[in-house]
């Protein structure tokens, strides 16, 4: 796993106790959605990787968005950007935001399967997936699904960090290492 999620997670766990402290998950899960939608704006990324001080750079960061929202951050969410920031971590705002989704669909016990194939499914075909995956997982299951020719054919199926390959370039691949070991 690397590094950067694994202090992305840090964070969000963190951001996630806290919400669910003030029993105020959504309006957090707004905020970050926000700072994350922001940070992936070029203009903003490359103010990271300039030489700012971080709490000037905080400030900007926080201008911009309550520029963007048209209204204040509270100070909460100011002192997540000053933490973050004074440890060079703004540009893991997306997976912080993306781990702290996944925290909020656990604590509802709701997941989201990432059910991704070479061609589009049908509804019946898409319907049978998330059946048979809500069963197993014993959760709500909220299916998204995404196209990758390079594939070739076959599933593959994402939830959280767990990968269930059954693609045939996953199979090529399998077999592939074995016959060279």
């Amino acid at each position: 796993m690397s590094s950067m999620l694994v202090v992305a997670r840090t964070y969000a766990q963190a951001i996630f106790d806290i919400a669910v402290e003030q029993k105020n998950i959504n309006k957090w899960k707004s905020v970050l959605d926000l700072f994350s939608e922001i940070s992936l704006n070029r203009l903003v990324q490359s103010l990271f990787f300039r030489c700012l001080e971080p709490k000037r750079l905080s400030d900007i960061f926080i201008a911009i968005c309550e520029d963007y929202q048209k209204k204040q951050v509270d100070t909460f969410s100011k002192n997540i950007i000053y933490i973050m920031a004074e440890n060079n971590r703004l540009l893991l705002l997306p997976i912080v935001f993306k781990e702290f989704t996944y925290l909020c669909s656990i604590y509802v016990h709701t997941v989201e399967i990432e059910i991704i194939s070479a061609w589009p499914l049908k509804y019946n075909q898409l319907k049978k997936i998330t059946d048979i995956m809500a069963k197993r997982l014993s959760k709500t299951v909220n299916p998204v699904h995404k196209v990758d020719k390079d594939i070739l054919a076959g599933v593959i199926i994402r939830i959280g960090d767990t990968v269930i390959d059954g693609s045939i370039r996953g199979r090529i691949f399998r077999l592939n290492h074995v016959l060279q070991s």
